[in-house]
């Protein structure tokens, strides 16, 4: 087909000017290939990215702009609740000497066959920072019968409070706390949502939301000793009373029948207790043990000697990532060395299996450094949420 191109047609135009143009001219080079793909309605893209696991998703992003919009879109993630492909994605929040402010990371765990080069065929898992094109910023859940309540953990600090229902994906406004918190800890007791810390020192520490009247109240002020100034751990409902766990010297209690703080015994525990499958598991310095309901015994878990050399100290966290049990641990960079400025963050990703004998059986699936950090950073907490 001819195109009128100023009184003459662009056939002839382009034949006079290419028998002026020397050789080397009229040599043109390739076209990039095309992607097709790319050229298809963004619904059918949302539709392909929401059925792939997101440990993808940082490479797919650097396919174009068109991928790197649409995977940090909000309907990427209603896709993947209506095709039942969202995934538990463990969080872990750190303090560093040199920042001001802690610092949230997420567990990326590389797909099978994602990376062929030789060095990092042994880097199952790391820790990458977020928000970022693999997770966004962490929420604090908490379920409360059919709904589902959250709260915004990074910076700035903020008052707000989302609700969606459990089937549903789309968040709705719920009301604001009366004071704008960050990094803030929550739990659930008599059907009411009680939060704690993120905020300012002069402002109210504590309040608690009726999830029936839909209304805050401010709690009885703790008291300075009991205002801890670091990111809580978290809160314990034990015996019909809130145990705040702090990172700090001392925890506190709370009494919601009286209305009264109390200073709290740490809790010193030899190792870290994690549930699997209905099961207790204890991960120990020198040893993993399940605990056997039937002769009400701790038990040796067979099969994990090489790991239990590996992390004879340091252990920061166990998780239960989907079924599985999700061991942190740091340790020196330099072990032979006395004074270390740096430290390795290691995981390990452990399936059990138990035996016709009775016996149980840890596999590890994976085992990594996942993080170097400086030797004086702080481990504050851990939180796992399904995205």
């Amino acid at each position: 087909m001819n195109y009128w191109v100023g009184g003459t047609t662009a056939a002839s135009s382009a034949a006079t000017s290419s028998l002026d143009e020397p050789p080397w001219k009229k040599r043109k080079s390739n076209p990039p290939p095309s992607l097709p793909f790319l050229s298809l309605p963004d619904v059918l893209i949302l539709n392909c990215l929401s059925r792939l696991s997101k440990s993808y998703y940082p490479k797919l992003s650097l396919v174009s702009k068109t991928f790197r919009s649409l995977i940090k879109s909000i309907d990427l993630n209603h896709a993947r609740f209506h095709h039942k492909t969202q995934e538990p994605f463990f969080y872990v929040c750190l303090k560093f000497p040199d920042r001001p402010l802690p610092t949230w990371y997420t567990l990326w765990i590389k797909p099978e066959d994602f990376d062929k080069e030789e060095e990092n065929k042994k880097k199952k898992s790391k820790l990458v920072p977020v928000p970022s094109s693999y997770a966004s910023e962490p929420l604090l859940i908490v379920n409360v019968g059919l709904d589902v309540y959250a709260f915004r953990q990074c910076y700035p600090p903020s008052r707000n409070m989302l609700v969606r229902e459990k089937d549903a994906c789309i968040w709705r406004v719920a009301p604001n706390m009366s004071v704008a918190r960050v990094n803030h800890v929550a739990c659930l007791f008599d059907g009411k949502i009680y939060v704690m810390g993120g905020c300012g020192a002069n402002d109210t520490w504590g309040e608690v939301f009726d999830t029936k009247t839909q209304t805050w109240k401010p709690l009885p002020d703790p008291g300075p000793e009991l205002r801890f100034s670091t990111m809580i751990r978290g809160i314990q409902v034990i015996q019909g009373k809130l145990y705040v766990r702090s990172n700090e010297s001392k925890d506190s209690v709370y009494d919601p029948k009286e209305g009264k703080w109390n200073v709290a015994d740490k809790v010193l525990e030899i190792g870290s207790k994690c549930v699997v499958d209905n099961v207790w598991y204890s991960c120990r310095p020198n040893s993993f043990m399940w605990y056997d309901k039937e002769y009400s015994d701790w038990r040796v878990v067979k099969g994990l000697s090489s790991l239990n050399q590996s992390r004879r100290s340091g252990l920061m966290e166990t998780f239960n990532f989907n079924g599985k049990l999700l061991l942190l641990w740091d340790k020196s960079t330099k072990p032979r060395r006395r004074i270390c400025e740096e430290k390795n963050i290691c995981g390990a990703l452990i399936a059990f299996e138990k035996r016709k004998n009775g016996q149980v059986w840890g596999k590890v699936e994976w085992s990594s450094v996942m993080l170097k950090v400086p030797s004086s950073y702080r481990f504050l907490r851990s939180t796992s949420i399904l995205t």
